[in-house]
């Protein structure tokens, strides 16, 4: 199954993060992501004026694995048979990184259980925070341990400021939600972790730096460190260059074919050594380049098309190949969206009294559509077991804002101050996902606010289904 989340990733940034999960009978995961941008008219993102190299350069793909967590009191067993086991079945640094992956995943599916809830007890709280208690000196002993080499402790002592930070981050948001004598516990403990992670894990700023800056810094190493076992490495390489020289090769051929036959022709009749047969060599080989270049065209984009993606991925898992990707990018004609447009612009419409409705009246002028694919296939055998694939990808929306000028305008309204009020001029871009694993398929409709400098909003406009659903989260967002 699959788990789609869609957030703004800054001001100009559209995260969407994919989760599917992999059981246990996959041994081979394809999945298609089809993703049509409509832009209003007002943007003038056409053809001719944007080109597709433009799209990949403000296009992030990042894939990485993440294990299905047990929940706290499992990880908390789990810590404790590693201790007392005296051997190590396990690589020393993969098992405690994955620790914590799985540390972070269990705290927040267990702190977001109980924010859920409307009437949080006080036994709950007490027993939530007493296991994750456990947990974190059940860590620290092992890193104490005699045991440990010196490198040994070096890693522990950066997965402990790890897990420390997670704690502080998962308890900052549980004191924003409750209230009365749970919300003083929290404190306390979020006091107590906080005062550990200062003693020991100590903030040094840089001269012109702030603490909280040189602090975020070294927060984002430190999930770099432990994540890097997951992360799988995506090296990047043109379409199809077999297939590609192959028909150069080909309208080569052809057009030096009609060349020749031209050259045979005309000497056969006026020579080898005459004025006609030098005309015709000349106008033969003007018109073979441009015969060259229609057959390459036609073969590159109309028949072969399907079968030459605009850059191919290779997906490395440390230095051994899982898997590849496809990925095409260019514009398309509305009848090529998979969608009626009634189905996309029902909010523009609705801008329009009852009085106005009409086919040929609607807020929204739809000037271009931009289509981006993606295929991926991975051997799901080769990953750990029980692990879900995490698909991430940031659209950077800033070349599709250059041609919008003010961010609002003054409107005739009166006010008691004498000044006009301003209205904030808002665009809207839809997009139209759908999503594609095995035979089952789902899709949505997503509109992105924009202004002249920033996203405003993300909102879902509607969801589709066709057979069994492939959406988890249907409708939702998840927030990561």
């Amino acid at each position: 199954m699959l788990i789609d989340a869609i957030k703004q990733h800054g001001k100009k940034q559209i995260e969407v993060k994919q989760k599917i999960r992999i059981t246990d009978k996959t041994k081979k995961l394809k999945y298609r992501v089809d993703t049509f941008f409509i832009f209003p008219g007002a943007l003038q993102i056409t053809e001719n004026n944007f080109k597709k190299e433009e799209f990949k350069h403000n296009l992030k793909c990042y894939l990485s694995l993440s294990e299905q967590s047990p929940s706290l009191d499992g990880l908390l067993k789990e810590l404790v048979a590693r201790r007392i086991a005296s051997g190590k079945e396990e690589k020393f640094d993969d098992f405690y990184k994955r620790f914590c992956l799985k540390y972070k995943t269990a705290l927040q599916e267990s702190s977001r259980s109980l924010m859920e809830k409307q009437e949080l007890s006080a036994e709950e709280t007490e027993t939530f925070l007493q296991t994750v208690y456990k947990l974190l000196d059940e860590f620290r002993n092992i890193k104490f341990s005699q045991e440990n080499s010196e490198r040994e402790v070096r890693l522990l002592d950066k997965l402990d400021e790890y897990l420390t930070v997670v704690t502080a981050f998962c308890l900052r948001d549980l004191n924003e939600v409750c209230i009365g004598e749970l919300r003083n516990k929290i404190l306390s403990f979020w006091q107590e972790v906080e005062k550990y992670r200062a003693s020991r894990f100590p903030v040094e700023s840089i001269e012109g730096e702030s603490k909280e800056s040189a602090f975020l810094m070294r927060w984002s190493f430190l999930k770099k460190f432990v994540q890097s076992s997951l992360f799988l490495d995506i090296r990047y390489k043109q379409g199809a260059p077999l297939l590609t020289h192959s028909i150069y090769g080909s309208a080569a051929a052809l057009s030096m074919l009609f060349a020749t036959v031209v050259a045979f022709f005309y000497q056969d009749r006026y020579g080898s050594l005459s004025r006609n047969l030098f005309f015709a060599l000349v106008i033969a080989y003007i018109f073979k380049d441009r015969f060259k270049e229609i057959v390459r065209d036609w073969l590159s984009n109309v028949i072969f098309r399907r079968w030459i993606p605009d850059r191919r991925l290779f997906i490395f898992m440390g230095k051994k190949k899982v898997g590849c990707a496809k990925e095409n990018f260019g514009f398309v004609s509305l009848k090529e969206l998979p969608i009626g447009s009634k189905d996309i612009f029902q909010g523009d419409n609705c801008l329009l009294s009852e009085n106005f409705q009409h086919p040929k009246l609607t807020p929204y002028a739809c000037d271009s559509i931009f289509r981006y694919s993606r295929e991926i296939t991975l051997s799901a055998s080769e990953f750990p077991e029980g692990a879900c694939l995490i698909d991430i990808i940031r659209f950077n929306v800033s070349e599709f804002l250059h041609n919008l000028g003010a961010t609002s305008e003054e409107l005739p309204f009166f006010c008691e101050n004498g000044k006009s009020p301003k209205g904030e001029k808002l665009y809207n871009i839809y997009l139209f996902r759908s999503f594609c694993i095995g035979e089952k398929s789902d899709s949505e409709v997503i509109k992105v606010t924009v202004n002249a400098k920033a996203v405003r909003r993300i909102t879902i406009v509607k969801s589709f289904e066709n057979g069994m659903s492939v959406l988890e989260n249907r409708g939702k967002f998840i927030y990561t």
